[in-house]
């Protein structure tokens, strides 16, 4: 009877932990959703979302926020278990059904007083920016490219004026607001200005908070269809930017995305200056460029505007990055650097964290930490990169989420690409398997692709890899299996 006791009670503590780290997990997934009920809802239709009972343990960042809901939701579920009359068994089960929809219920109540908290602070971040010294804003968007656009441009800027920008990928108008409020000095004269958004209208406001006069389209995909719902509404937002330019109203487009190349016709309509760039097209009446040389040592090519023709040569991986050099290189000269100085400037450029990142691997092999997103475009960016291996070639892939009704399509056209370039494929999650195969097997019949955890993708990888090979990580999901391999 003891025996029974002792076992009964460790399976009601065993309960109660599982139970307390889903609601851990469930906190961090919110953190990572931004909080956002239609990004949530969204994830809940994937393969991922459908075993939201069982959810892989993940630990939010520490923030107010964050402790609040889990206090809350600790206190809910504790009132719960003492008002159900049910046996403890009832209990317990009821507790672990009920773990999700609590956190929902609070993220929920706790939407109104967060709102009006971030107003507040937006209303003060606009009265300080007012009050500044004339400084000069840039504003960057686009579907993929504007962290690294920005952190260039910044970096370029840095050489000849005081610069402040955003920090890491917050591009909301809270995140810019926190960037005024913690960071805006009074020697600043240039505002870089990262500038995201998930529907029509939040890119407007941040332009209404910050005025800029020059604003950069970096390029429009499929990413977040699922919210958008149309390539036309992406455009539509992301056009925000260039709606709300005021003083110079220079609009800078990359001439390489037919999309954009739409929005700029639209914005010669609206009397904008307008201005491209383009590392395919040769034309000097855009920043172009040639002679182009990529390697592990970073990339150097011929910067051509006008009748000037410069060298540029930047620490960073990666030919598609010579596109994000080139508008920070415009930007720069916008803002009254002139295309040596910038071109001499961009020397100055670093990687963006966990952005084409080269790490030392598992036996000797090398890492490519390429975690900070994922689309289309910057998977096949990144599988071109991995062809510059010697040995073999592993691609970590986090399948691809909010592409809405681009979803099957892309993922079967970014596996035919990987297909025709891996030798083995790890995914880290069965979201969109089928279709991302049915691409895979058009170029390969054989090539192995697989869906593992960290553990065993940790495993895996130790087993396959030596001296010579690369395994590139894609995506925020590929991140946790890097962290296990280095851990391990």
């Amino acid at each position: 009877m003891n025996f029974l006791n002792i076992l009964l009670s460790a399976v009601f503590v065993l309960w109660i932990l599982r139970i307390l780290v889903n609601l851990v997990s469930y906190i961090e997934l919110w953190w990572a959703k931004e909080y956002r009920f239609d990004r949530m809802l969204i994830h809940l239709r994937t393969s991922q979302g459908k075993k939201i009972l069982f959810p892989a343990w993940r630990r939010p960042p520490i923030t107010p926020k964050a402790i609040s809901l889990l206090v809350c939701s600790v206190l809910t579920m504790s009132g719960l278990f003492y008002l159900l009359q049910l046996p403890l068994a009832g209990k317990l089960i009821i507790m672990d059904l009920a773990a999700f929809p609590i956190t929902c219920f609070w993220v929920g109540l706790l939407t109104f007083p967060t709102a009006i908290y971030h107003e507040v602070l937006i209303s003060k971040a606009v009265r300080r920016l007012r009050a500044h010294k004339s400084m000069l804003v840039v504003g960057i968007t686009g579907s993929f490219g504007k962290t690294s656009t920005k952190e260039y441009l910044a970096a370029i800027l840095g050489r000849q004026y005081k610069v402040l920008k955003t920090e890491a990928s917050k591009n909301s108008a809270i995140g810019i607001a926190e960037v005024i409020l913690g960071k805006l000095q009074p020697e600043h004269e240039v505002f870089v200005v990262e500038m995201g958004a998930y529907k029509k209208g939040e890119i407007a406001r941040m332009t209404r908070m910050v005025c800029p006069e020059i604003g950069i389209i970096t390029a429009v995909n499929p990413q977040h269809q699922d919210l958008f719902g149309s390539l036309e509404n992406t455009m539509s937002a992301k056009y925000e930017l260039i709606e709300g330019l005021v003083g110079k109203k220079i609009a800078i487009f990359n001439a390489d995305n037919e999309l954009v190349c739409e929005m700029a016709d639209r914005a010669k309509k609206d009397v904008r200056e307008i201005w491209f760039w383009s590392s395919k097209i040769q034309n000097e009446k855009i920043f172009t460029a040639k002679e182009i040389k990529t390697g592990l040592g970073g990339v150097d090519f011929v910067c051509q505007f006008g009748h000037k023709s410069v060298k540029v040569k930047a620490s960073v991986l990666g030919e598609h990055q010579v596109s994000n050099i080139l508008a920070a290189t415009a930007g720069a000269v916008a803002c009254g650097m002139t295309l040596p100085e910038a071109a001499s400037a961009a020397s100055l450029i670093r990687p963006t964290a966990k952005v084409m990142e080269i790490t030392g691997g598992i036996n000797r092999s090398m890492f490519l930490n390429d975690t900070f997103n994922n689309n289309p475009d910057a998977a096949k960016a990144a599988i071109d990169f991995m062809v510059k291996a010697r040995g073999r070639k592993i691609l970590v892939f986090q399948p691809m989420i909010e592409l809405g009704k681009y979803a099957e399509a892309s993922h079967e056209e970014v596996g035919e690409y990987a297909g025709r370039s891996c030798d083995d494929i790890i995914l880290t999650n069965s979201n969109w398997y089928e279709h991302f195969l049915q691409g895979v097997r058009k170029a390969s019949s054989s090539l192995p692709v697989v869906v593992l955890s960290p553990k065993k993708a940790n495993e895996y990888i130790r087993k396959k890899v030596k001296s010579g090979d690369m395994v590139v990580f894609k995506g925020k999901e590929a991140e946790r299996i890097l962290q296990y391999c280095k851990d391990n």
